[in-house]
């Protein structure tokens, strides 16, 4: 198990995983000057999976990992089962704890979710948005430029979930913050960044400023149609990243929800006695007499 974060390792909401060549042991003390022992534990381990130094498949140790960070066996048995609940580890046949790989089909679901959330956001920060928002707004969109400049795409995806989270701030809704937050939070268990793809990171750059644009004129539904475009966008370039494209997994997925339906429409027609006809049949004509 390797245990220090490479060059490139990425951001995610409320962590800055830019710290090159940050060791599991400096990324612990790290969090630990704001947490307890097993908080920063997992904190850590968290940063170096997002960051892909700990690759899908790889084993997680209690006693490698103590004897890193040069502490007891209990806090680190702590951290890893929170890991295990919110997915980021997950036990092989033999009880072994080893990084969770991230499938294709979990990436199409929770972008979904994501593009449902930041479109809802992005139109109602088009309507509720303050002068203070759109200033920070504004500036968490420099900044991203900037990063984009200096080739930093590490600070760039961080800023890209601080700008996100603004937009979600101006539309004033607590819920729905809440929400996205732990949408968000998702990506700590997806290494990389799709600002590594080609021409992603000036495409979310473009496509942010359509965004803003929409929201500083007020229109709501301009605003959340160009969110929903993004997330989209984004999805495709993580699913990218999985050496698949968004479109050959929708085939996939038709082709196994046809032959599961075709396999039990036949199974059906095969078992069906008359009793089990007429009794549908009465149970039909129910439903309409009292629909």
């Amino acid at each position: 198990m390797t245990l220090a974060t490479p060059t490139n390792g990425q951001s995610g909401p409320g962590t800055d995983r830019a710290r090159a060549g940050s060791s599991l042991a400096e990324l612990w003390k790290s969090h630990r000057s704001s947490a307890n022992a097993s908080e920063a534990v997992y904190l850590a381990l968290r940063d170096v999976i997002a960051a892909g130094t700990i690759k899908p498949g790889e084993h997680l140790g209690e006693p490698a990992i103590a004897e890193s960070l040069g502490i007891s066996r209990t806090p680190i048995r702590e951290a890893l089962l929170r890991l295990e609940t919110e997915r980021f580890v997950e036990r092989t046949a033999g009880r072994r704890l080893v990084v969770a790989t991230v499938s294709p089909e979990e990436v199409v679901d929770v972008y979904a979710v994501r593009e449902a959330l930041n479109g809802l956001a992005a139109r109602l920060a088009a309507e509720n948005a303050s002068t203070t928002d759109m200033i920070r707004l504004r500036r968490l969109h420099r900044e991203m430029k900037w990063a984009l400049d200096d080739g930093d795409t590490a600070l760039m995806a961080r800023l890209n979930f601080e700008f996100h989270d603004a937009v979600c701030v101006a539309s004033r809704n607590a819920f729905l913050l809440e929400m996205l937050r732990k949408a968000h939070d998702t990506h700590h268990r997806y290494p990389g960044s799709t600002f590594s793809l080609p021409d992603r990171a000036t495409g979310s750059l473009e496509e942010h400023e359509l965004i803003l644009q929409a929201i500083e004129a007020g229109d709501g539904r301009r605003a959340g149609e160009l969110a929903q475009h993004h997330t989209a966008k984004a999805r495709e370039a993580r699913i990218a990243m999985l050496d698949g494209t968004v479109e050959e997994l929708h085939r996939n997925r038709r082709a196994k929800e046809s032959a599961d339906v075709g396999t039990g429409t036949e199974t059906d027609t095969g078992t069906s006695t008359a009793a089990e006809t007429e009794t549908e049949t009465e149970t039909e004509t129910e439903v309409e007499t009292t629909g």
